[in-house]
């Protein structure tokens, strides 16, 4: 487990010099009122969207795979609009970072926080259960101060990034746990603490069932119900969505996954995916579609990226 800041000082290399540019450009942003910033997210969305031909080719497929009712126009505005709203999560992960809770915290609702503290004066730890919303960095610092909770993450590929994401949310969090550290998870809800884990990628078929996401086959992780059964843990969902025209955030601990576990691992993930698609549909261009959700088919069939 993390739970110390790395220094950032040895990255101060020529190597890094181009990552330090769009770093420090993200920071000036966030110094910007508030309308300026999401208009600077929306404007970096619309480049992702003309830069990463292959970012598009993906979003562009998960959207037709996943809003097959929707006309050929609908699925273009969805997908920009999907880009826009990506381009907003960059600037929102930036403020996780770098921007003063207290210039944040009142743009927060939190409901069904109740739901934790039951769990906890009942001596049990609680699986959080998040997804890649665009705004996942920002709701969870939203979050930390009412619920201080450890999160799971995955290292980044580039050494820098991977410091400035650490930094910035051991600036909000008593510890990060890396994904493949199962052990530590669980002995964090033995001992009665709350563990954010994001159950919606893709991380291959040995360690997969498949489950209807948006109505097609998905490989999901049964680890959640894995680590309920095995700690005793309470499962809830927690979500998070820019409202109230782009100025508010609201966040919501909700008990849609009190069955898990019940003893049925493909049970189990069909319900978790149904809650977290039941989530993504409030708001459905704030969500990571950028990713490749179905990369893995059943039955090793071609891949369809």
């Amino acid at each position: 487990m993390l739970s110390d800041k790395p220094l950032l000082t040895k990255f101060y290399t020529v190597k890094y010099w181009p990552v330090w540019l769009g770093l420090s450009c993200l920071r000036i942003i966030i110094i910007l009122p508030w309308a300026w910033r999401m208009k600077m997210g929306r404007t970096i969305g619309r480049l992702l969207y003309q830069l990463s031909a292959r970012r598009r080719l993906i979003t562009e497929t998960n959207v037709g795979l996943c809003f097959g009712h929707l006309t050929a126009s609908e699925q273009r505005h969805m997908i920009r609009q999907i880009f826009a709203d990506n381009g907003i999560g960059i600037v929102e992960t930036a403020m996780a970072w770098w921007s003063a809770r207290k210039d944040l915290s009142h743009r927060a609702s939190i409901e069904g926080g109740p739901l934790i503290e039951q769990a906890q004066a009942q001596g049990r730890g609680v699986i959080l259960v998040g997804a890649h919303f665009t705004s996942l960095d920002l709701g969870g610092i939203l979050l930390a101060p009412s619920y201080p909770y450890y999160a799971t993450y995955q290292r980044h590929g580039n050494a820098l990034m991977d410091a400035i994401i650490r930094h910035g949310r051991l600036k909000h969090l008593p510890g990060i746990v890396e994904r493949e550290d199962i052990r530590q998870v669980m002995r964090l809800l033995k001992q009665g603490e709350i563990v954010w884990l994001a159950p919606d990628q893709d991380v291959g078929p040995e360690r997969s069932v498949f489950a209807p996401f948006f109505g097609v086959e998905a490989a999901t992780t049964p680890i959640i119900s894995r680590l309920a059964a095995a700690t005793g843990a309470k499962v809830l969902q927690f979500s998070h969505h820019r409202t109230h025209q782009d100025q508010r955030y609201s966040l919501t601990i909700s008990d849609s996954l009190a069955t898990i576990p019940s003893g049925d691992l493909v049970a189990d993930v069909t319900r978790l995916n149904a809650a977290i698609e039941a989530k993504i549909r409030l708001k459905p261009s704030q969500y990571l579609w950028l990713h490749r959700r179905f990369k893995t088919r059943p039955d090793n069939s071609s891949d369809i990226y």
